[in-house]
């Protein structure tokens, strides 16, 4: 190109670029003067050292730029780079430090040994640090800048080339101008700088990463030394260098008394220097035990027993601000130990010379006295037995529960009744299960007493309940005044004897009196069927009477009075029961006071004796082989026991007492004394009790006769019914299927001839049906019949023959009319009315509304079924009392099942043999005798 066009290109540019006066930017050109031509650029000056970390001087800033904070940024993130570089292993070796001190071991160290591991890491980290101090080098301001220009996406250095003066060409306009542009990009560049985030890329001075390794040690040693990481640092930091001191182990037994029941707290610590509770520091500071938020519920009485080993000091035991400390008694071999009764404190606290071992809040519960109250007034049942319904509470338990009854109509004679009653059974529960107040024993029961035998029966007495628990606290409950049941006697001679007895109870100076009273009854023999005995008592007791030298009659005149009486009732009943009833007594002793298996059995086998005899009794005195055989089972609820029932129910009490099964037997037994108490009222029957069975036999076999009757008739309608020949072949006898299991005859005959199904019209009558109306009405008068003897025997006629004797009615008009499906309909209502006849009149009959209270005589009193009823058996699933197996006389005691009962037998008999084997080892034996102790 020549000279003419480089020229016009010049030209050019030199017009395309703003004017003189303006600078590129549009701003004044004053920001940027011109400079001289004959000034030369003056390079900036650069020295050795900065003058500042974090500022640029005037003469070292390009003119327009202020000196941007970002320089400084720049230098401090150039700093921690380098800082960090040179000082990783420094803080690595520091981790590692730390981590070894929160896991606790130095302290498990020897002292020298401690000291030691502790100026060991203290050289390293120190040499590490001082190396790397000696490596580190300060930043310029130039590797600052240098670094800020060196960012992503930058070139061309804009804060360097905004700072730089032109240094050719100063003379040429063009040139200026040129640099004026150049000057104005740079310093829009140089304005957008940031700084970047410190990156000490420790990759290269650890290509393994171990400086990881460190960071995971810290974090496990400080989980592991939660919740008190300063604790241990103290201990590692305080190395032991005097004698060595062992740990102190404390210990607390906390026996609440036996009474009641609960079971005795544990609690230990640990006193080391690797545990949270560690003995004072270098610093002096008092490190304490974990305090449990859990408060101990401690019986007032318990025994607490604090023993103390090893540590320093002497130790001391204390139950809350308001009690002074009491120090631990030495034992020996650096031992200490204190036992003392606690009755009040409200914090359990053991401490040894200032550190505090066992630090524990408790709550003392007072032992409050029993309290007892009625449930329901006394009052007699229907055998003549006292009722008593009471509930006893207490915090640990009653021991002794007793009815106090006491004359107040004069009685001279007798001594005072205390009624020895069952007292509820205490659960054992954990101090910590339940608050200080909480009632471990609240126990509502029902008992009945006998006590016609006592001089005060039929007269006036107070009777008051009286608890006591095992500390001798006492509760009473409310007087109650009441006559005291008495027996009345159905033999005349028994019943004026006791009344005899009882004019000496209240009047016993009338004993000559009543000698001339007895000595009348002794000459008439006829009334006592000329007995023997009964002459010869009757006799004996008008003597004993009229010799008196005072005139006055005795206690022993009283109970051969009463002996009397029950001779001419019972006859050798009396005695029968006497046996079974101190056999039962035996027994139940034994299982209160846990005797011996051996001891239990053998009063097992007494009681059982003693039930045979009574019931050879009952059946030579009670003829019911002769009776008619009542071919009807008894209704619901009312089904009885028989001898062999007995049998059962003692055979499971001595496998309960094989199984060790305490509570279940006691369970057991309780049942049988039910079973018993039907018992005691059994007496033989009379002539006339005799003839009303047999009357009220000879019903119930009639009713069974015309429900037999009802239900072939129903069949012969349902065969000559419409459609039947359809239904089945000729050949084929049409009989129904049967009713499905629950089902009435009702619904059976709905499901055979359809529920809403259109009556047949009526057709004149066939054969058959006139044969079938005249069965109907047979049947019909034959019940009318019944219920006309039934309400002359018990008064009155159960509603369901009623009902069953206006469906006849209604099945005889359809026969009549021949329509043999309404017949049928009406036929299963009648029959499912007899059936539920059957129950309501065996009930009418069995109950006090018969004549004279039909059956009374049996087991059970009055309306209560006896054991001599045939054939009952108790069902699948159920206990010789007919209820579900397995459940007590109350919801605190479950008595194991059968299949229970014999998985048990079975465990206990693999026991015994694998325990007699010879070549078995010692210490297996003595386990398993271990586990067969408390059988």
């Amino acid at each position: 190109m020549d000279s003419g066009s480089d020229r016009r290109h010049m030209t050019r540019m030199t017009n395309e670029l703003p004017s003189r006066g303006a600078a590129p930017d549009g701003r004044s050109s004053r920001a940027i003067p011109e400079q001289a031509p004959s000034a030369e650029p003056r390079a900036p000056r650069r020295t050795g050292r900065a003058t500042g970390a974090a500022r640029v001087s005037s003469a070292d800033a390009p003119r327009g730029i202020a000196a941007p904070p970002w320089i400084a940024l720049s230098w401090v993130a150039l700093a921690l780079e380098r800082l960090a570089r040179v000082a990783w292993p420094a803080l690595a070796l520091t981790g590692c430090a730390l981590a070894l001190m929160l896991s606790g071991l130095l302290p498990h160290l020897p002292g020298w040994l401690h000291l030691g591991v502790l100026i060991l890491g203290a050289s390293l980290i120190v040499g590490a640090a001082v190396r790397g101090g000696r490596r580190w080098r300060r930043p310029t301001r130039a590797e600052a800048v240098r670094r800020l220009e060196g960012g992503p996406g930058q070139a061309h250095r804009p804060l360097t080339a905004a700072g730089d003066r032109l240094g050719l060409g100063a003379d040429d306009s063009l040139s200026r101008a040129l640099w004026r542009r150049h000057q104005a990009t740079m310093t829009a560049r140089a304005r957008a700088l940031r700084p970047r985030l410190p990156d000490p890329r420790l990759a290269g001075p650890d290509p393994r990463a171990l400086r990881i390794v460190p960071l995971v040690l810290l974090f496990a040693a400080l989980m592991a030394a939660a919740p008190d990481p300063l604790a241990r640092l103290a201990a590692a930091l305080s190395p032991r260098l005097g004698p060595s001191i062992p740990s102190a182990v404390a210990q607390l037994w906390i026996t609440p008394p036996t009474y009641t029941g609960r079971a005795p707290v544990y609690i230990e610590t640990t006193s080391d220097p690797s545990s949270e509770a560690v003995a004072a520091g270098a610093s002096g500071s008092d490190a304490r035990a974990p305090v449990s938020a859990t408060p101990l519920t401690v019986p007032a009485g318990s025994t607490v027993l604090a023993l103390v080993r090893g540590g320093s000091g002497p130790a001391t035991l204390s139950f809350g601000s308001d009690h002074a400390p009491a120090p631990l008694d030495p034992t020996g071999e650096g031992g200490q130990r204190r036992e003392q009764a606690v009755t009040s404190g409200t914090q359990l606290r053991l401490t040894q010379d200032g550190t505090t071992l066992i630090d524990r809040p408790m709550a003392v519960a007072p032992d409050r006295p029993p309290r007892v109250a009625w449930r329901a007034l006394p009052e007699s049942d229907s055998r003549g037995h006292l009722r008593l319904e009471y509930r006893a509470t207490d915090d640990h338990g009653v021991t002794d529960l007793v009815a106090a009854i006491r004359p107040t109509g004069g009685q001279a004679l007798g001594d005072p009744i205390d009624v020895a009653l069952t007292p509820p059974v205490a659960t054992p529960r954990a101090m910590t299960d339940r608050s200080a107040d909480a009632d471990a024993v609240d126990g509502a029961r029902t008992e009945t007493r006998d006590l016609s035998a006592h001089p005060w029966a039929g007269t006036p007495v107070t009777i008051q309940l009286k608890a006591t628990d095992a500390a001798g606290q006492t509760g009473e409950s409310e007087t109650i005044s009441l006559i005291l049941p008495d027996r009345r006697f159905d033999h005349p001679v028994a019943q004026a004897v006791a009344d005899l007895r009882r004019v000496l109870v209240t009047r016993p100076d009338r004993a000559r009196a009543v000698a001339n009273g007895l000595a009348a009854l002794a000459a008439d023999r006829t009334a006592y069927e000329d007995r023997l005995a009964i002459d010869l008592g009757l006799s004996a007791a008008a003597a004993r009477l009229a010799l008196d030298p005072e005139g006055m009659a005795q206690a022993a005149d009283l109970d051969l009075l009463w002996s009397i009486a029950l001779a001419l009732e019972d006859g050798t009943l009396t005695l029968a029961r006497h046996d079974v009833e101190q056999a039962r007594e035996a027994l139940r002793d034994s299982l209160e006071r846990d005797a011996p298996r051996a001891e239990i059995q053998e009063r097992l086998a007494d009681l059982r004796e003693a039930l045979d005899r009574l019931m050879r009794e009952l059946a030579e005195s009670m003829p019911l082989a002769t009776l008619p055989p009542m071919a009807l089972p008894m209704p619901d609820g009312m089904e009885p026991f028989s001898p062999q029932d007995i049998d059962r129910l003692m055979d499971r009490l001595s496998e309960l007492n094989d199984l060790g099964a305490d509570e279940a037997a006691r369970a057991m037994l309780d049942q049988l004394e039910s079973m018993l108490r039907q018992l005691e009222s059994a007496r033989p029957p009379t002539a006339a009790e005799m003839q009303a069975i047999a009357e009220a036999t000879e019903i119930m076999r009639r009713l069974q006769d015309l429900v037999q009757r009802q239900q072939a008739l129903l069949d012969e309608t349902f065969r000559t019914g419409p459609g039947a020949a359809d239904r089945t072949p000729p050949d084929v006898l049409p009989i129904p299927d049967g009713p499905r299991p629950g089902e009435s005859a009702q619904e059976w005959l709905e499901r055979q001839f359809g529920a809403d199904r259109t009556p047949t019209p009526p057709t004149p009558p066939s054969e058959a049906a006139r044969a079938l109306e005249e069965r109907q009405r047979a049947l019909r008068e034959a019940l009318e019949q019944m219920m006309g003897d039934l309400g002359e025997m018990t008064g009155q006629v159960p509603e369901a023959l009623g009902q069953a004797d206006i469906a006849m009615r209604e099945a005889e008009e359809a026969l009549g009319q021949g329509d043999t499906g309404a017949a049928a309909r009406a036929q299963g209502r009648a029959l499912d009315a007899l059936t539920q006849g059957q129950g309501q009149a065996m009930g009418q009959m069995m109950g006090p509304g018969g004549p004279g209270g039909l059956f009374g005589f049996m087991p059970g009193g009055p309306g209560r079924p006896g054991p001599m009823g045939p054939g009952f058996r108790p069902g699948p699933g159920r206990d010789p009392f007919n209820r579900p197996a397995g459940s007590g006389t109350d919801d605190s005691v479950d008595v194991p099942s059968e299949p229970d009962t014999r998985r048990a037998h079975e465990i206990l008999r693999e026991l015994r043999r694998r325990a007699n084997e010879p070549d078995r080892p010692e210490p297996e034996k003595n386990y398993l005798d271990r586990l067969m102790t408390p059988f």
